[in-house]
């Protein structure tokens, strides 16, 4: 058992607490698995249990997914390496008769479970579903022989999707919605009644959000050149959604609003009780990630009547963001988009999703295991002068705005935020977030 933070907070007791009360207490108790799956050399299927690997583990690394980073609606996966011992000779080639994958077909493709969370006074785990991420063994695996290692490098389980030519999919081509399409993805088999990619996810664990516009992705065109995941990406794009691999392995297609409407957990820093936050890092308005100008290309030929815009360009005007900002131009192209009135619809709902400057924050904070991409969060946190005065006959009373009036940073208590980057260091069990104002 790891005790969480011994080197930053110490340990603590607690019993039959929520996770939260949990992350709040300011010792604690946490839990980390590393378990594996192998293939079988009869039919070439994964293992039905899990196999621990837990003492093995030696570095447990950092998991981190975000969304947006680099272009909308884009999701960004880490894989995660883990430094196993290997004095015993366990993650040696299958040909070595002591390691974990004698008889069975390779170490490669191995699929990882990585669980972690808190354990209460009783030794219950925090929260029930413990996951942090599903990956699966596709790089080079190095051995030390000086120092008995393996160092085993693991992408996300989305990488499969990547591997996957679009064209080697029956049915593909045929024309429907973005949610019958990825349907079909999710039911997709070898042709022998092995489902491939539900080797990888489960049936159950698909969240795919119904939509309405039909796409024609004839094979011969759209589909060339495109993997699996390209495919979704475009689907996601046309229809203003996500998609992503969630921290328990399921998959996700839906629209970018937060998951709930409820807060999932309360950030307290500087100047509030029950501190989780270890620091604020980083508060910015975004103007890389702001745009107010779309430019969608949805026709392959280069013609003037292929393309549709969405936003205005510079006036001097202080009501427009082309004026405040500068004109952020945002240029796409989709060719699945089946007739210009819903190119259009696409364009105008972007500037209506984008136009809008919304602040961000980077924050570090105590382990957080549940938390996931795009959750609503509340955020409290106060300025040093604000955190170490009293209150009282400190203010203009009848100012709104303590902080600005008093030309201090930050004066805020429960601002909805959502999760739009996540990073967890599994050694030191701290957590990262990058969160955009709602």
């Amino acid at each position: 058992m790891a005790k969480w933070g011994q080197k930053y907070w110490g340990t603590f007791y607690w019993g039959g607490l929520a996770e939260e009360e949990l992350v709040n207490k300011y010792h604690s108790d946490v839990f980390r698995r590393a378990m594996i799956k192998r293939r079988l050399i009869t039919d070439g299927t994964y293992e039905s249990t899990w196999f621990d690997i837990t003492d093995y583990v030696e570095k447990w690394g950092t998991i981190k997914n975000s969304i947006d980073a680099v272009k909308l609606n884009d999701f960004k996966f880490s894989g995660i390496t883990l430094v196993l011992r290997n004095d015993e000779g366990k993650f040696n080639p299958e040909t070595f008769i002591h390691s974990f994958f004698h008889g069975y077909m390779t170490r490669f493709r191995t699929l990882l479970k990585i669980e972690a969370g808190y354990l209460d006074e009783d030794g219950n785990e925090v929260p029930a579903d413990s996951i942090q991420g599903i990956f699966i063994l596709t790089n080079d695996i190095k051995i030390d022989a000086v120092k008995n290692q393996a160092i085993c490098n693991f992408k996300s389980i989305a990488s499969v999707f990547e591997e996957v030519p679009a064209v080697d999919i029956p049915g593909l081509g045929a024309t429907g919605t973005a949610s019958q399409i990825i349907t079909r993805i999710k039911n997709y088999t070898d042709g022998s009644g092995h489902y491939v990619f539900q080797q990888f996810i489960s049936a159950g664990a698909w969240y795919i959000q119904s939509t309405t516009t039909y796409y024609n992705p004839a094979t011969s065109t759209s589909l060339a050149g495109l993997s699996t995941w390209d495919l979704l990406n475009k689907l996601a794009e046309a229809e203003g959604f996500i998609v992503l691999i969630n921290r328990s392995g399921g998959f996700e297609f839906r629209d970018r609003t937060e998951k709930t409407t409820a807060s999932q957990f309360s950030f307290r820093g500087l100047g509030f009780d029950k501190q989780n936050v270890i620091g604020l890092l980083e508060y910015k308005e975004p103007i890389n990630t702001f745009y107010n100008y779309f430019r969608l290309k949805f026709k392959k030929e280069d013609t003037s009547t292929s393309y549709v815009t969405a936003g205005t360009t510079t006036t001097v005007n202080p009501s427009l963001t082309s004026w405040k900002y500068g004109v952020r131009k945002y240029e796409f192209e989709n060719t699945f988009i089946p007739d210009t009135a819903t190119a259009q619809n696409i364009v105008d709902a972007r500037r209506a999703q984008f136009d809008t400057m919304k602040e961000e924050i980077r924050i570090t904070t105590k382990f957080v295991p549940s938390l996931d991409i795009s959750d609503k969060v509340e955020f409290s946190y106060r300025s040093y002068e604000l955190a170490g005065r009293t209150l009282w006959d400190f203010f203009n009373w009848d100012e709104a705005n303590w902080a600005s009036e008093e030309g201090d940073i930050f004066d805020w208590k429960d601002v909805p935020f959502k999760i739009i980057s996540k990073s967890t260091n599994l050694d030191t069990f701290v957590t990262s977030l990058v969160l955009r104002r709602l």
